[in-house]
This record gives C-alpha cells, sequence and structure tokens, in this order.
C-alpha cells in the first residue's frame, strides 16, 4: 500500500512541475522538438606555410621589390615598381650670341652697284668735281651736321623728312649761281602724284656766307634751301664751288651724280619705280677717314641723370636749329659748342636763370655759344621785357625766336627752362636745368669738342690738298 502511494506522488509531481524536474530533478525530460540541422560552413583553405624570408642587408630598390613580392599574402596586390626618377639633364652649353644680331629681312651693310645714267642726263663736270662725287656713289647719304641751317621765305624753315623719299640735292652759290636751278628742276619733274613726290634740296656752299643768308631768306624758289656754314656736309658730299647735284633713292643711297636739270629730273623719276627695300646701307669708307675725328676719339663725356621734362636725346643727333626771329646778331657756331636755352619772359625761374648764362657766355666766349630760344612772337617777347624793366642787350648772349617752337617740339620739352647741348658733329651731349650747368659738366665738353673739332688723318677727298671746305 505504501509503495503504491508513493509511485502515485511521483507522477503526479512530475507532470505538475515538468521544468523543474527536467532542469533539476535528475529525472527525464519532457520530450523537445527535433533541432534542425547545423548549416554546414564551408571550410576556408589554409595557405601552405611559407618559410620566413630574411630581408637583405643594404638592399637594392630592385632586392626590396623582390622580397616585399615573396612576404606579401596571397591576396595582397602586388607592390608596381616606382618608376625611376628622371635623371636632371644636363645643361647644355650655352651658344655664344653673335655680336651684332642681324635681322634676316635686312641686308647687310655694302655698297650698292649704280648703273650709270644716260649720256644725255649727264652734265659737263670738272674732273676733280666728278671724281668727287662718284666717290660716293653706292654709299649711304652722309647726315647733316648742327651747321647746316634751313631758310627761305616760301620753303620750309626746317628739314624735310628725306627718310623713305626719293630727293634730288642740288649745290648753289648766291654770289655765282643763282637758286633758280633748283626751281628748273622742279619744273623738269612735272606734276606729281603726292605719293609720289620727289624732295628737291638746294644747299648753299659756304661762300660769302652773310650775302648768301640776305638773299635767300627772300628766296621765292619752290624748293627747300639749306646753307652749309661750316662746310662739312658739303665735303662729305664731294660738292665744291661748282653746282653740281646727287640723287638719292627711298633707301638713302646715291645713285646718280653730276647731271643736268632734266637728267636728275628723269633719274628721280626712274628710282620712284623701284620698289623700296630694306637694306642696311654703307657709309662711304674714304669719307669717314676724311672727316673730323670721331666720337670714339675724343672721348666725350657720358650723363646719365634722369630727365623729367623733356626726351632724352644725349647721344643722338639733335634736331635742327629753327628761328623765324634772331633778336640779337646771328652767333658764328663754327667749331663751338652749342647751347640752347629753351625759355620765356613770362617763366620767373627763366628769368632767374639770366645771370647765370650770362656769365657762362662770358666765361666760355671763345668755345661755347649761347643761344636763348623763346617760342614767344616777337610782339610778346619785348612786352615781357618791358614787364620786368629788361631789354635785349640784358643778355650777353645770343637771342632768337621761334613762336611756331619747332625744335622745342623736337626735345619733347614739358618745362622750362630747359637746356640742351650740341656738340660739333651735331650730337646731343647734356640736357637739364640751367643752374645745373658747372664747369664739372662743361670743362670736358668743351675739351672733347675741341678734340672733335681738330681734323685727323689726311683727307682723301681729292688729288689737291686745296679742295675742300672744311679746313
Amino acid at each position: 500500500m505504501r509503495k503504491t502511494s508513493a509511485a502515485i506522488l511521483s507522477l503526479v509531481l512530475s507532470s505538475l512541475l515538468p521544468t523543474a524536474y527536467g532542469q533539476f530533478g535528475g529525472g527525464y525530460a519532457p520530450p523537445q522538438p527535433p533541432s534542425p540541422p547545423p548549416t554546414e560552413t564551408p571550410a576556408v583553405p589554409v595557405p601552405p606555410t611559407v618559410p620566413a624570408q630574411t630581408a637583405p642587408v643594404n638592399p637594392t630598390e630592385e632586392e626590396i621589390r623582390k622580397y616585399e613580392e615573396e612576404t606579401a599574402p596571397p591576396d595582397a596586390k602586388p607592390v608596381q615598381p616606382k618608376p625611376a626618377e628622371p635623371k636632371p639633364a644636363e645643361p647644355k652649353p650655352a651658344e655664344p650670341k653673335p655680336a651684332n644680331p642681324v635681322d634676316p629681312k635686312i641686308e647687310q651693310a655694302k655698297r650698292i652697284e649704280c648703273k650709270a645714267p644716260e649720256k644725255s642726263w649727264v652734265a659737263r663736270m670738272d674732273p676733280a668735281d666728278q671724281k668727287a662725287l662718284e666717290e660716293g656713289l653706292g654709299y649711304a647719304l652722309p647726315p647733316m651736321n648742327a651747321n647746316v641751317k634751313w631758310v627761305g621765305s616760301t620753303a620750309t624753315k626746317s628739314a624735310p623728312n628725306l627718310e623713305g623719299n626719293v630727293v634730288i640735292i642740288q649745290s648753289i652759290d648766291v654770289g655765282n649761281t643763282a637758286p633758280a636751278i633748283v626751281d628748273r628742276i622742279i619744273a623738269a619733274l612735272g606734276t606729281m602724284p603726292a605719293d609720289d613726290a620727289v624732295i628737291v634740296v638746294g644747299v648753299q656752299v659756304p661762300n660769302k656766307l652773310d650775302l648768301a643768308k640776305k638773299r635767300l631768306e627772300k628766296s621765292v624758289t619752290k624748293g627747300n634751301i639749306c646753307i652749309d656754314e661750316d662746310g662739312q656736309w658739303c665735303d662729305a658730299l664731294g660738292i665744291y664751288k661748282k653746282p653740281v647735284n646727287l640723287v638719292v633713292d627711298r633707301n638713302g643711297v646715291i645713285r646718280y651724280v653730276g647731271l643736268n636739270e632734266k637728267g636728275a629730273a628723269a633719274a628721280a623719276k626712274l628710282l620712284l619705280a623701284e620698289p623700296k627695300k630694306i637694306v642696311e646701307v654703307a657709309q662711304r669708307p674714304d669719307a669717314t677717314a676724311a672727316a673730323p675725328a670721331t666720337e670714339k676719339d675724343v672721348g666725350f663725356p657720358t650723363f646719365t641723370e634722369p630727365l623729367s621734362s623733356c626726351a632724352d636725346l644725349r647721344g643722338k643727333s639733335s634736331p635742327p636749329l629753327t628761328v623765324k626771329t634772331w633778336l640779337t646778331q646771328e652767333p658764328n657756331m663754327k667749331g663751338k659748342l652749342v647751347i640752347v636755352d629753351f625759355f620765356a619772359t613770362w617763366c620767373a625761374p627763366c628769368m632767374a636763370a639770366r645771370p647765370h648764362m650770362n656769365e657762362i657766355a662770358k666765361q666760355y666766349a671763345s668755345t661755347i655759344v649761347v643761344i636763348g630760344l623763346s617760342d614767344e612772337s616777337k610782339s610778346n617777347f619785348e612786352e615781357g621785357l618791358r614787364k620786368r624793366n629788361l631789354k635785349e642787350n640784358d643778355f650777353n648772349y645770343a637771342i632768337a625766336l621761334d613762336p611756331t617752337g619747332t625744335m622745342k617740339q623736337g626735345f619733347g620739352v614739358r618745362g622750362i627752362p630747359n637746356i640742351a647741348i650740341i656738340s660739333n658733329d651735331g650730337i646731343v651731349r647734356w640736357q637739364g636745368h640751367p643752374t645745373s650747368l658747372t664747369p664739372a659738366v662743361l670743362d670736358p665738353l668743351v675739351a672733347a669738342n675741341a678734340r672733335l673739332s681738330a681734323p685727323i688723318g689726311k683727307s682723301a677727298k681729292t688729288d689737291s690738298s686745296e679742295r675742300g671746305w672744311a679746313k
């Protein structure tokens, strides 16, 4: 009976408390639903064991790359070899530059071959004149210096632009040859298109200059008339006492010499038909040898102080001296240094500099010509003097008027007073304010100009040592 009761009690308790029994009672656990079959995970292949690599000592770039490839895991990206850095190119030795670069479009300087003129064009000439002229054929037209002055009542009183034009240069001597010869050449040219104009220049030789100036100032010739006061330009051209001419082409080359009036006109028309070429023309060698000493020979000082009130023309050819009226006697500039003082009577600093300029004119009277150049009209100039209680003889130097301001404009003067010093060869040597003109500036310039005016060597102009104007 007791055994039966215990068995029943155990059965009852197991039904009531299945969890407790299943976990803690030590009896059978209640049946559980079947578990799903485990999911199989693919096996990861194990890489084969790689023997340890030893890094090389002091490796090269190639050895490092090989070592990294051998020790890297299979899924690692291969190390790309670094491109070798290019070695810097060795600098090429600089090619020597030519001393004087030559524009390939411009022909080398040379003497141009000239054709003989038609026989009917040629004038009768003295053999010595003909020889002197022909020595300049094919060479560049020699430049004018500051002692070539332009005159005339109807023609221009300033230098015409000869560059790029056909030019006829006819020598005259009012003591023997009337300037009408210039008009006869112009008449022989006839009516010409404006684009094909020929510039006719009459040059008065340095003979009887006072008479020449008086007559030429009243001349009504249609040509451009100038006076070569010291004869240097005439000597360079081969012009002496008898009237002769030269015909120059558009490139500035002397192409024909010693022609009659109709021949000069015909030659000029022939040259007009030629196209202009870019050509570097040689200067006549013997003319250079026969000329006075050059700048290189005499050693002109150079000045580099900045200029604020004018164009810097130092070391360059001066614009021509252009004067309408001389209020004082015209000075003799031959062989002297020329100081041009751009001033006006209304300008207080200009008039304040007058005593200083008077002193310079007095101290350097034998070597320097001082010219006060005003662009006022004569009436305005005289009125300006009256307001300051001054007279023309209060200036110890030459006074001139040029109302057109041609030379002033040529120097690009923007403020006055303004000084320009010009040597005997027509080159601007100094520019600045009058108060800066000291013996330290003037003395070296005077000495160099004296050496410039002294002839060097023996003249090769003609067979006669007496021929030539510049002595």
